[in-house]
């Protein structure tokens, strides 16, 4: 049988059967959240004030990976990576919080920005357009994300650095338009 033949030599009893067309595809994807979300307990109160800043931390990653692409910059960052990482724990630590944690806390959020901002950027070399108006500039950016971060720090402060439910809050991030590999990582942290 030729490569490009769109029969399958796998019997038809054996198949895949995920739909193979554009529409068979958004809606098998959609009724898969859907049932993922019902098995998902839903986010306890306590948390919502975190997922909100995770989100809005998050939701800067397409400005951040835009003012990058204008700039041709890379994705990483390293260095900077490394500085806000210091800077966190540091302020974890002085507020009485475990470093690991905060650690673990500050780097699933620049790994799920990574993850975010390298979807845009292979969205725009796919010829996908750019955002309207002028990319922002990206000190700008950054002095807002510090001051997220901040945030986040004193959020996750309010329920003491404890237990955080993985699965409400990636449904939540999700559910706010992120991809799933992007919210994974920015649960990760929650263990």
């Amino acid at each position: 049988m030729p490569i490009h033949s769109k029969r399958s030599p796998v019997p038809a009893t054996s198949r895949s059967r995920t739909p193979r067309n554009g529409a068979g595809r958004v809606f098998f994807a959609l009724f898969a959240l859907a049932l993922a979300g019902c098995a998902t307990q839903p986010l306890p109160p306590d948390s919502v004030p975190l997922a909100d800043v995770l989100s809005a931390r998050l939701g800067m990653a397409k400005e951040v990976a835009w003012a990058k692409w204008a700039d041709g910059l890379p994705v990483r960052d390293r260095v900077r990576e490394d500085a806000v990482v210091t800077k966190f724990v540091a302020q974890a630590e002085s507020a009485g919080l475990n470093g690991k944690s905060a650690d673990r806390l500050i780097r699933a959020q620049i790994e799920a920005s990574c993850i975010e901002q390298d979807y845009w950027t292979k969205s725009w070399r796919a010829g996908n357009g750019l955002p309207p108006g002028d990319p922002p500039a990206l000190g700008a950016l950054r002095q807002r994300l510090d001051r997220i971060s901040f945030r986040l720090l004193a959020e996750w402060a309010a329920i003491d650095g404890g237990p955080v439910p993985a699965a409400a809050l990636k449904a939540r991030l999700i559910q706010d338009g992120f991809t799933p590999s992007a919210a994974r990582a920015a649960t990760g942290f929650a263990r």
